[in-house]
């Protein structure tokens, strides 16, 4: 049992606890249905609350690293009303001499004490939830954005490049630095052959990249796609893009993602990206200079 779960199962059970014990306590002083009600109710609905509250932090595994906050903020006001209630007691005692109604009145203010407590410290434990969303989110803007400019600097780099292969390399290089994707490879296909003009793949030989890019070369040009004719590469997502067309002879782009986790779609278009700048590139170089 993890200790979100116990710590709500935990509070639960105390809120079921003082639920009872103000029952029993309006039962015994009076026997006036009407006066057990207003007497009970208010503070068993309390003890009712601390219930739920203890299922919904055992169930929600949005608390799971702040259930003990939310328990420690429950006993610190239990702990802080129980000592207005011994003032309180003390001051009875003083001023009157007697303290008839000092067990009950002492459990009225531990259940509200640890209401109080319990919901301070869920609003405690959510507030640090969504702070922990917004640093997380902050830090994918900022990842991005650094993402961003590399690819900007790829792309000078890729238009700049003298050769296929220098494109190539470059298209490498950005695919494994952009998304953390090692293997790739960049094939000039045609019907009967295929040209590398880079390769990484250690996970599938060269003739079934080969073989997957002829059956993606009518996908929509540019495009990065998780293509569903796998490698059959346990825990690996396939990423094709059709980078240029000419003719019967098509530039495709393979990468094995063997993380295990799959690509973000902002990373694939910073893919997409890169495949337009290499795109642009290949197609300049293949153009017949002229006289």
């Amino acid at each position: 049992m993890n200790r979100r779960v116990l710590a709500g199962s935990g509070l639960a059970a105390g809120g079921f606890v003082l639920a009872v014990i103000q029952v029993v306590h309006a039962i015994q002083q009076t026997d006036i249905p009407i006066a057990i009600a207003v007497d009970a109710l208010p503070f068993a609905a309390m003890g009712a609350a601390l219930v739920y509250a203890g299922y919904w932090l055992a169930r929600d595994s949005t608390f799971e690293g702040t259930a003990t906050r939310v328990v420690v903020w429950g006993a610190g006001s239990t702990i802080a009303f129980a000592a207005v209630a011994a003032l309180m007691l003390f001051s009875q005692q003083v001023t009157t001499g007697a303290i008839d109604r000092a067990a009950f009145l002492t459990v009225d203010v531990l259940t509200v004490g640890a209401l109080t407590g319990v919901l301070v410290g869920l609003y405690d434990a959510q507030s640090r939830d969504r702070l922990r969303a917004l640093e997380a989110e902050r830090d994918r803007v900022a990842e991005f954005g650094q993402k961003a400019a590399d690819v900007n600097n790829y792309g000078r780099a890729i238009a700049g490049a003298g050769s296929d292969d220098a494109i190539a390399a470059y298209v490498t290089e950005a695919i494994s630095s952009l998304a953390g994707i090692d293997e790739t490879a960049l094939l000039r296909v045609r019907d009967d052959e295929a040209a590398v003009l880079s390769n990484t793949i250690r996970s599938a030989d060269v003739e079934r990249v080969a073989e997957l890019a002829r059956d993606v070369r009518d996908s929509p040009r540019g495009d990065v796609v998780a293509n569903p004719a796998s490698l059959d590469i346990d825990d690996s997502e396939v990423l094709t893009a059709v980078v240029t067309e000419d003719g019967a002879t098509t530039t495709v782009v393979v990468a094995v993602d063997t993380s295990g986790e799959p690509t973000a779609d902002e990373d694939r278009q910073l893919l997409e990206l890169v495949v337009s700048h290499a795109a642009v590139r290949l197609e300049k170089l293949a153009a017949p200079v002229p006289q």
